[in-house]
């Protein structure tokens, strides 16, 4: 049986432990509030370039993200874009395969002509050395002028195929994977119009 001073001692810490939670708490929040609209902007500076990169002919994007129901699950964002007359001349798609590390956030340009623009691998957390590579241009460039039904290949890349990373084909299938539901993301919009 605990005596009173026990107990009292048992109240002292409990009552300690719930203040220094509730103080650390408040500074998280604050500290939150003061970061998150940084993080916002410094977010969407980062897709605008994206967008921009992989959809060179276009001078600026639509506001609207023309996603709905009917879209894949990886693709999380479209946007017309815009030459400087203000005509529509292709779109940027925003998707997420997940490869071997994890979700590969990338941003997709494709023409009106649905053949692909440009890829930009925005954030991914694939091996380093291997899967890392997909960031590199000589990677990402093989999907320019390419249209649905791109694959992979392991032993030199013909026609609609592309050269997979060597010893990380999961993530070259993941990266295909992404450029081909983008173009159909834009096949299903453009019918929707």
């Amino acid at each position: 049986m605990l005596n009173k001073d026990q107990i009292k001692n048992i109240f002292k810490v409990g009552f300690t432990l719930c203040a220094i939670t509730a103080v650390s708490a408040l500074i998280l929040a604050f500290v939150n509030s003061l970061t998150a609209p940084v993080i916002a902007k410094n977010t969407a500076e980062k897709q605008q370039q994206a967008m921009l990169e992989v959809l060179p002919s276009a001078s600026g994007f639509s506001d609207e993200n023309l996603i709905n129901d009917s879209v894949d699950k990886i693709v999380t964002a479209v946007y017309e874009g815009n030459d400087e007359n203000k005509n529509v001349c292709g779109y940027a798609v925003m998707v997420s395969p997940n490869g071997y590390g994890g979700a590969i956030s990338m941003t997709v340009g494709v023409d009106l002509e649905l053949k692909v623009t440009g890829v930009d691998i925005i954030s991914q957390s694939e091996t380093p050395g291997l899967g890392a590579k997909c960031v590199e241009d000589d990677f990402k460039n093989q999907y320019i002028g390419k249209s649905k039904g791109i694959t992979v290949s392991k032993s030199g890349a013909k026609d609609n195929e592309i050269d997979a990373i060597s010893s990380a084909t999961i993530t070259s299938n993941a990266v295909t994977l992404g450029v081909n539901t983008a173009i159909d993301a834009v096949i299903l919009i453009k019918g929707d119009k």
